[in-house]
């Protein structure tokens, strides 16, 4: 059953997270040539700032699904409601605080940008922008039944379709009206009418919902949800600092026309990551089930597999962005919107690093080991932050990657496997280390081999894109078949496919 919830979520996600990205491109194609340069940097740039006003959500969603998995496969219809109502509560605080600190930023708008273009209704971008935020809170606390159910294909299926639909809504006013008022006012009534949907879906697939009962939740459960929250707040602040600050640092020391150029490598980046992320997060309540009703050897040798998979298909992915990044952003967008191939390479690396991360992080959270390396984010952003600052002032914009890269080298990516090995599985993390020099090895060196094939070719900007995408399709993964053909993890991974391809 979890496997075939597997396919179906990963099959689901990914069809309409391509369809979804496929139309913001399309959108950010037209905004770039309907509008002036700085307009791109406004999307990015505000919404960076609303991502790190929601920090105010504290983590709620996350620990409210981790808390629905033992009521969901007990059938506690009346926990689950308990559950839902406390959250409903919740969100609406979090609405309230999310306006109310954004707003008191709007006047701070023109001290965050360095050398602020005279663009007319500025604030009033932000302030779309932040009501859009406030409203995406609205009517969402009974979502978290169907991640909790493993059945996230129900709430990516219609929230993507809708986004598809307000995208091409948005293209039509760039096409025929050129006005970014509208383009950004459409937001509000689909991000309403998705909440309402799917909140009425939810009603529909779990009818206790509208029982009419009103249960509460213990001061014991309250306590411990709370504990959970406080511990979830640190993550999600160094995972916001890690990942949604460097166009705050951008605008602040280099100015919008900086942030436009990071924001088209941003969109990229942002696909492969919602196409690619939830194949593997939606493993967390799989593996949370396993953990309760395995042993503990076998919820490791999991590990060992889906950290395998996880290596490899990043590290494809990696090298494919590197490759065809720059090619494909000049002949779509224009050499203007380019950075250096030393950047490209740490923005690069940046992606590397957070993606072999996730099936720890999976993991972590699937096994509630949230609270024990609680101030592991805390010292990541302060570094982060730190480096950034300081890094920037003597390299510029490569300062700001370097300082990302450089803060998650030196915490997360140590401390998340020593806590999930001595909590998780109760065992030395050595094995698991020296594993990673064979992978670093043979990741490198694919990376080393597809780079100098594609140097030779020099070619109009398609058949570029069109042989650089044949080298990475080939070369990494043939690389890979040869140098770990006899490790255990392929074998088990290809029995694994065959399995899922029978079904």
């Amino acid at each position: 059953m979890r496997t075939k919830l597997f396919i179906k979520n990963s099959i689901v996600i990914l069809v309409t997270k391509v369809l979804c990205y496929l139309a913001e491109f399309v959108a950010r194609t037209v905004l770039i040539r309907t509008l002036p340069m700085e307009y791109v940097g406004v999307t990015g740039l505000f919404t960076n700032i609303l991502t790190v006003l929601s920090l105010s959500e504290l983590g709620f969603g996350t620990v409210l699904v981790y808390s629905m998995y033992v009521p969901i496969a007990q059938n506690d219809e009346e926990k689950l409601l308990a559950l839902t109502t406390f959250y409903k509560k919740v969100y609406r605080i979090v609405a309230m605080l999310v306006a109310i600190i954004g707003g008191v930023v709007t006047p701070f708008l023109p001290y965050i940008i360095k050398d602020c273009p005279d663009l007319p209704g500025l604030s009033l971008f932000y302030l779309l922008y932040l009501a859009n935020t406030v409203l995406s809170y609205t009517f969402t606390y009974r979502q978290s039944l169907f991640l909790a159910d493993q059945k996230m294909y129900v709430t990516n299926f219609y929230s993507n379709l809708l986004h598809i639909m307000r995208t091409v809504a948005q293209i039509v006013v760039l096409v025929t009206l050129h006005n970014f008022t509208l383009y950004l006012l459409i937001q509000l009534p689909f991000t309403l009418c998705t909440n309402l949907l799917l909140s009425h879906k939810a009603k529909k697939a779990y009818p206790f919902l509208t029982s009419g009962k009103r249960p509460t939740l213990s001061s014991d459960e309250k306590t411990s949800i709370f504990k959970n929250v406080y511990a979830m707040f640190y993550h999600r602040l160094g995972y916001t600092v890690a990942n949604f600050t460097d166009n705050l640092l951008i605008s602040f020391f280099l100015g919008l026309t900086a942030v436009s150029q990071n924001s088209c490598y941003t969109l990229l980046i942002t696909f492969l990551k919602s196409v690619i992320n939830p194949l593997f997060s939606s493993l967390n309540s799989g593996i949370g089930n396993y953990y309760a009703t395995k042993t503990k050897e076998e919820t490791y040798s999991l590990f060992n597999l889906l950290y395998f998979a996880g290596f490899w298909f990043y590290t494809f992915c990696t090298i494919s962005f590197f490759l065809l990044v720059n090619p494909f952003i000049s002949f779509v967008w224009g050499d203007a919107f380019l950075f250096p191939l030393s950047v490209v390479l740490l923005i690069s690396a940046n992606f590397y690093v957070s993606g072999v991360r996730m099936i720890t992080v999976t993991f972590k959270e699937a096994l509630g080991i949230l609270y024990q390396d609680r101030y592991r984010p805390i010292a990541e952003s302060l570094l982060n932050l730190l480096l950034s600052i300081l890094l920037v002032r003597f390299w510029g914009i490569s300062g700001i990657f370097a300082g990302t890269l450089i803060s998650m080298l030196s915490t997360s990516l140590w401390v998340e496997v020593r806590v999930l090995f001595h909590y998780g599985f109760q065992r030395s993390a050595k094995p698991f280390w020296l594993g990673n020099v064979k992978y670093l090895a043979a990741g490198v060196s694919s990376f080393a081999l597809t780079f100098l094939c594609s140097l030779p070719f020099d070619l109009p900007p398609l058949a570029l894109i069109g042989t650089r995408i044949l080298l990475c399709l080939t070369i990494p993964n043939l690389f890979f078949l040869l140098f770990f053909h006899r490790s255990k993890e392929l074998r088990n991974l290809i029995d694994i496919l065959k399995g899922v391809l029978r079904k």
